[in-house]
């Protein structure tokens, strides 16, 4: 088998991993450092963040928007000095040019993902930076001289080893970086799905399939509201989605009894919602309740919530009792839909758990207990709110292992 050596080998290819590369290879004096990809070719994930546009940071970026087992302590410590405005700076100094919007997420102004990996290919092959794609990693070994990677055709050996693997990354079979080196013994959180859609109990929303409605939404376990956000939930065949959805998913994912209640008109309370039902109920007194919401929801929603209060669209208006009128102003800011925890990583944007973060350095990413071993990105167990946040901890904590390689 071929064997060669390496100053540096960083094992994953998306935007922690060529990060790291990039500011290694600016500080490391012609040293040699590899990137080994087991896809095809590297930043592939990073090509279709954003919707393809690549949401690259976000302006606002805090630890209150980070979760994992002691994140909110490594974030504080590692935006110190690789704050957004550090990432945002370094790209600019690359060539990258930025804008951002009304929500404070950060794009490039080319609007197009492939820029932000253009300008990091381009300066790594710039530097000499080896890209070896398609590669499968069999074994990673300690040794004296620091460590080798074993893939089907040769051994690396390396002085420096990252491991910038996402979480749902499959190494010969193994499910993640932080199972591609289990032998290591750190301590590790179960990899979840998280920054997706979530499945829900029932067949009530086969009708709402591909409608979108403006709400507020509140995650439920317990009798206590857990998380809650605003935005746009979209409604699949049996799933709510939209990144306020999203944002629940990490919990709902990984408990069991979960509910999500979806309000509708926020802004108003019960009572007023009670007056404005009152006022329809009289211009539309000669119809039927399949018509009330006429005006206000898309039909479909205005059908769905009188299902959900245990009436019957067809009935007519002027039927309608004070009670059954309570039920269904409660159900307008209250619909409540049960969760069904999902294991599956197809439509997860990202992945919950990984290495625990007590096992490294927050000043460098090094592990405490394996000298010259890095961990970074989505292979600890860190992960953000949607909206530019994983990728400024995956761009901030390549950046701080790159330096400190």
């Amino acid at each position: 088998m071929k064997r060669r050596n390496t100053y540096a080998a960083i094992i994953g290819g998306g935007a922690a991993g060529l990060m790291c590369a990039l500011r290694a290879a600016e500080n490391s004096l012609g040293q040699k450092i590899i990137i080994l990809e087991k896809a095809d070719r590297v930043g592939k994930k990073l090509l279709v963040t954003g919707n393809g546009r690549c949401n690259l940071s976000h302006i606002g970026a805090s630890a209150k928007s980070y979760h994992g087992e002691g994140s909110e302590d490594l974030i504080n410590i590692l935006f110190k000095k690789y704050s957004p405005d550090a990432v945002l700076e370094h790209f600019h100094r690359l060539g990258l040019m930025t804008t951002d919007d009304s929500e404070g997420r950060v794009y490039p102004r080319s609007n197009l993902a492939t820029s932000v990996l253009d300008i990091l290919r381009m300066r790594l092959s710039a530097y000499g930076v080896e890209e070896a794609c398609g590669v499968d990693i069999r074994e990673i070994r300690k040794v004296r001289s620091g460590y080798e990677v074993i893939t089907e055709d040769e051994i690396i050996t390396t002085e420096k080893l990252v491991v910038a693997v996402g979480g749902k990354a499959d190494y010969a079979g193994r499910e993640s970086g932080a199972q591609l080196i289990k032998d290591f013994g750190l301590a590790t959180t179960k990899p979840t799905p998280s920054l997706s859609p979530v499945k829900v109990e029932g067949d009530s929303l086969r009708s709402l399939k591909g409608v979108r409605v403006s709400a507020q939404v509140s995650l439920i376990h317990g009798g206590e509201i857990i998380k809650a956000e605003r935005g746009e939930v979209q409604f699949t065949e049996n799933a709510l989605s939209g990144i306020c959805i999203f944002n629940l998913s990490r919990y709902a994912n990984r408990h069991n009894g979960c509910e999500i209640a979806v309000a509708l008109l926020p802004e108003m309370s019960v009572d007023e919602i009670e007056d404005e039902l009152t006022r329809r109920l009289k211009l539309n007194r000669n119809g039927v309740l399949s018509d009330l919401f006429v005006g206000l929801f898309h039909k479909n929603i205005g059908i769905a919530l009188i299902k959900a209060a245990g009436l019957k669209p067809s009935k007519n208006c002027k039927d309608i009792s004070n009670k059954e009128l309570k039920v269904l102003a409660d159900v307008i800011n209250n619909w409540r839909f049960k969760t069904i925890p999902r294991h599956d990583f197809k439509n997860a944007q990202v992945t919950a758990g990984g290495v625990n973060i007590r096992e490294i350095n927050h000043h460098t990413f090094e592990t405490k207990r394996h000298k010259g071993l890095y961990i970074i990105g989505e292979a600890l167990d860190v992960d953000g709110d949607c909206g530019g946040y994983n990728l400024q901890f995956a761009f901030a904590s390549g950046m701080c292992a790159g330096d400190h390689l």
